[in-house]
């Protein structure tokens, strides 16, 4: 399985969304709907998460 390259560290403009069914990263300025890999659902990895 070849090994995703991690986009990190982004723009300050930008967030860092990790899909949580395939693994994908990718960083935008955009609030994306899904994964363009596989259409599955973006975790922001720029905003803490909740305790």
């Amino acid at each position: 399985m070849p090994t995703v390259t991690d986009p990190a560290p982004c723009d300050p403009d930008e967030k860092l969304y990790e899909c949580t069914a395939c693994g994908h990263r990718l960083c935008t300025a955009d609030t994306p709907t899904g994964c363009p890999e596989c259409d599955g659902v973006l975790q922001n990895l720029s905003t803490p998460r909740p305790q």
